[in-house]
C-alpha cells in the first residue's frame, strides 16, 4: 500500500508517520522510496473494544526530493485488510520532544503533554475516530480543536482506520497540550484514541 507521491526538502526534515490497521497482525513494516529508516514511537497500541492496531513512526534529519512515497507493507495473508497511513513533513525542525498516547477516552486526550521548548509544533493524530460510525456515514468530517490547524482526514469503509491529524505552535515551555476533537456527525459508543507529539524548531 504505497502513498501518492509528494515533493519534499532533499534534506533536514523530521518525518512522522501513524500507521492504522484494521488488526494488530496486518502491520508488517513502513519504508518509504527514499532509504529511510523510521522509529517507532513508544509501542504499537490497540484500540480498546477492537484489534485494531496504532503505531506511530519517526525518522529525524530525513532524506526526501521529488516524487517522495511511503509503503506499508502488510503481512501475508493479511493483505486484504484496510489500512491508513498519515504522513507529517516538518521542514526545519530539530528535534522531537515529548510524546503521549491515549485510547482511554473518547474525543481528547487523557494524557496531556507538557512541551519542553519555547514555540514547539505539536501534532496530534486522532483515531479511529468514529469506531462505530464510519461505516453509517462514511463521509463524517472530523474537526481539529479551537485553534488548531487540520492537515488530513480519511475515512475508510472499515470504520477502525477513520481518523485525522492537525498541528498546533505552543510559545511557551511548560504548557500542557489535552486538545479535544468533535466530529460533523454524533460518534456512536466510538474507542477513540490520540498520539501527541511535540517537535522542537
Amino acid at each position: 500500500m504505497t502513498t501518492p507521491p509528494v515533493n519534499t526538502p532533499a534534506s533536514g526534515s523530521i518525518i512522522l508517520v501513524q500507521v492504522l490497521t484494521q488488526n494488530t497482525g496486518t502491520f508488517s513494516r513502513l519504508t518509504d522510496n527514499k532509504g529511510n529508516t523510521y522509529t517507532r514511537i513508544g509501542n504499537a497500541q490497540t484500540y480498546a473494544g477492537v484489534g485494531a492496531g496504532s503505531y506511530l513512526y519517526a525518522c529525524v534529519n530525513a532524506k526526501g526530493g521529488t516524487g517522495q512515497t511511503w509503503s506499508l507493507i502488510k503481512t501475508p495473508s493479511y493483505e486484504d485488510n484496510e489500512a491508513t497511513l498519515f504522513v507529517v513533513v516538518l521542514s526545519g525542525a530539530s528535534a522531537l520532544g515529548e510524546t503521549t498516547y491515549s485510547n482511554t477516552r473518547s474525543n481528547n486526550s487523557a494524557q496531556p503533554l507538557v512541551t519542553t521548548g519555547p514555540n514547539s509544533l505539536v501534532v496530534s493524530f486522532w483515531g479511529p475516530a468514529d469506531f462505530t460510525g464510519s461505516q453509517s456515514d462514511p463521509t463524517n468530517v472530523y474537526n481539529a480543536p479551537a485553534g488548531w490547524t487540520r492537515l488530513d482526514m480519511g475515512n475508510n469503509s472499515l470504520n477502525s482506520n477513520s481518523g485525522a491529524d492537525a498541528w498546533q505552535t505552543v510559545p511557551k515551555a511548560g504548557t500542557t497540550v489535552n486538545p479535544e476533537w468533535s466530529a460533523e456527525t454524533a460518534i456512536n459508543n466510538p474507542t477513540s484514541s490520540m498520539w501527541l507529539v511535540e517537535v522542537k524548531p
